[in-house]
C-alpha cells in the first residue's frame, strides 16, 4: 500500500503555519511580559537592609533646629472627657472605659519635666474640641485657659509645641448629627480651628488638622470597630470627604488667625509589600492598597480635588476650592509593613498579613527600613518637607523599645544624607496610655503607668531616647 507522504511545515498553508507559530510563542510572550513588569515593579521597590545599625546611629549631629520629640493625644493620656463621640462608644457594653487614663490634664506640669528630663525639644499633643466647646457655639473659657496655660509652660521649658486639632475624637453634639459626614462639619470644625489659632497661635507655630483621617475613616466606617461602628464603603467615602473638606476648611482657618501659622496633616503609612516579587497579582494589589490608604489623602490636597477610587467604593474626584496649597509640611506616622497576597475568594480579594520580622505586642513587624522608604516616596511625591509625626512600638516588656528608637534613628539618618528635607521625629508615646478599642493593653511609653496609682516610671527606653538626644544635638 502506497504510504500518504509526511506534510511538512512548508508544505502547510500559511494560515495554518502563523496559528501554529501563535500557539507556541504566545504564552512564552506571555509569560516574557509578565515577568518584565515583575522586574519592572519590584525596581520601583528596591530591597533596603540594615545589615548592621551603628551606634551612635547618624554619622553627624542633626540638623539645627531639628525637633527631637514625643507625642500623645487628649482623649488618650488627659482623662475626664465625656462629652465626645468615644466617650459614647465606651458606654456601650464590651468597651474598655478611658476614665481618668493616665490623669494628664492634672499632671501637666509634672509630665512637661518628664519631657525635659528626656532631652526632648518639641512635644506633639491635640487639643479636646469636644472639651473646649461641650455644647455647640459655647465656649469652655477655663479648658480654654488650661491650654494656653500648657503652650506657655511647654515655651518655658524650652519644648516646641505641634498641636492636633482632631485627633480621631469629635463632639457628641456632631458625632449624633453625622459626624465627620454632616454637612456642616467642615464649617463647624473650621470655627474651632480658628478659635484654637486665635488663642493658641501666638505661641504655637506646628499645627496638624487632623491625625490618621485614613484610620479614622477605615476604623469607622470599613470595619466598623470604631465610633460611629458603621460598615459602609458609600459612607466611608462621604467620611473621607468631609474630612478632606474638613481640612481645607480649617487649614483657611488657622492661616487667617494666623498668617505664620505652619500646617500639615498626621498621615498614617504603611509598607505594602507582595506576597511574591514574582506575583503580578500581588503587585497590584499592593498598588491598590498602597493609592488607597498611603497617598490619597495628600494626593487629593497636591492636586486640589477630592480623590478615592478603591475597588467596592464609590469613587470620588471632585474639586474643592481652598485645597491645593493647603499645607507646608507632610506629617507622617509610621509603624508597620503588611504582606499583601491576592486570594481569590477573601474579602476584597486579598489577605494581609504582618511582615516577617519580629513582632510587637500588637503583631505588628518591626522595620525600620520601611520609615526610610516611605520617608523616599513621600518627597519624591510631594517635594515638601516632612515631620515623622509618631513612630512607636508596642512592648509590655520594654526590652525592644530602646533599639527600635536607634534603628528608627538611624531610617532618619540615612534620609538625611539623602537629602531628603526631615525636621523632626516624634516618639509614640511619652507614656503609655488609652489605646483606643485595645484599652490599656498595649504599652508604648518612654515612661512606663503604673494603673493602679498612675506613677510614671523611666524605662530603659526613656534613657535611650535621651542619649540620642544629647548625640544628635545641633547643626550637622
Amino acid at each position: 500500500m502506497k504510504q500518504k507522504p509526511v506534510e511538512g511545515i512548508a508544505d502547510r498553508p500559511k494560515w495554518r503555519q502563523w496559528l501554529i507559530g501563535f500557539a507556541v510563542f504566545l504564552p512564552i510572550s506571555l509569560a516574557f511580559v509578565y515577568f518584565i513588569a515583575c522586574i519592572a515593579l519590584a525596581s520601583t521597590e528596591p530591597v533596603v537592609e540594615f545589615a548592621e545599625i551603628p551606634d551612635p546611629p547618624f554619622t553627624a549631629p542633626f540638623p539645627a533646629g531639628f525637633l527631637w520629640g514625643t507625642a500623645t493625644s487628649a482623649h488618650q493620656v488627659e482623662g475626664g472627657n465625656d462629652f465626645n463621640d468615644w466617650a459614647q462608644f465606651e458606654a456601650e457594653p464590651g468597651s474598655v472605659e478611658s476614665g481618668a487614663a493616665v490623669d494628664h490634664w492634672n499632671r501637666v506640669g509634672d509630665d512637661i519635666a518628664l519631657m525635659s528630663a528626656l532631652g526632648a525639644n518639641a512635644y506633639r499633643f491635640s487639643v479636646e474640641w469636644s472639651r473646649v466647646e461641650p455644647r455647640e457655639g459655647v465656649w469652655d473659657e477655663v479648658a480654654w485657659t488650661h491650654y494656653e496655660n500648657e503652650v506657655a509652660q511647654l515655651r518655658d521649658a524650652g519644648i516646641v509645641p505641634m498641636l492636633t486639632l482632631l485627633h480621631f475624637t469629635i463632639p457628641a453634639w456632631i458625632a449624633e448629627r453625622g459626624g465627620v459626614t454632616a454637612p456642616d462639619f467642615p464649617e463647624r470644625f473650621a470655627r474651632f480651628a480658628g478659635e484654637a489659632a486665635r488663642r493658641l497661635g501666638p505661641q504655637v507655630d506646628l499645627w496638624c488638622t487632623l491625625n490618621e483621617p485614613n484610620v479614622q475613616m477605615y476604623q469607622g466606617y470599613v470595619e466598623g470597630v470604631w465610633p460611629p461602628r458603621i460598615r459602609d464603603t458609600g459612607l466611608a467615602a462621604e467620611a473621607f470627604a468631609g474630612l478632606v473638606r474638613g481640612h481645607a476648611a480649617a487649614a483657611a482657618a488657622v492661616r487667617e488667625a494666623d498668617p505664620d501659622a505652619e500646617i500639615g496633616v498626621a498621615i498614617n503609612m504603611i509598607v505594602f509589600d507582595p506576597g511574591s516579587r514574582w506575583s503580578l497579582p500581588d503587585w497590584i494589589a499592593v498598588a491598590e492598597a498602597d493609592k488607597g490608604f498611603n497617598w490619597a489623602f495628600y494626593d487629593s490636597i497636591e492636586m486640589g480635588r477630592i480623590l478615592l477610587s478603591l475597588a467596592d467604593f464609590p469613587e470620588l474626584d471632585e474639586p474643592l476650592e481652598g485645597l491645593a496649597g493647603s499645607v507646608d509640611f507632610l506629617g507622617l506616622n509610621y509603624y508597620r509593613r503588611n504582606i499583601v497576597k491576592f486570594t481569590p475568594g477573601a474579602p476584597g480579594l486579598v489577605t494581609i498579613l504582618p511582615g516577617p520580622g519580629q513582632l510587637s505586642d500588637s503583631g505588628v513587624e518591626v522595620y525600620p527600613e520601611g520609615l526610610l522608604r516611605l520617608l523616599r516616596r513621600a518627597w519624591e511625591r510631594y517635594a515638601l518637607p516632612i515631620y515623622v509625626t509618631e513612630n512607636g512600638v508596642a512592648d509590655s516588656t520594654g526590652t525592644m523599645r530602646p533599639g527600635f528608637i536607634r534603628s528608627h534613628a538611624y531610617a532618619i539618618d540615612r534620609a538625611l544624607e539623602e537629602g531628603i528635607p526631615v525636621l523632626g521625629y516624634f516618639h509614640w508615646s511619652l507614656m503609655d496610655n488609652f489605646e483606643w478599642a485595645s484599652g490599656f493593653g498595649p504599652r508604648f511609653g518612654l515612661y512606663r503607668i503604673d494603673y493602679e496609682t498612675l506613677e510614671r516610671i523611666a524605662t530603659p527606653a526613656g534613657a535611650e531616647f535621651a542619649r540620642l538626644a544629647a548625640l544628635a544635638g545641633s547643626g550637622r
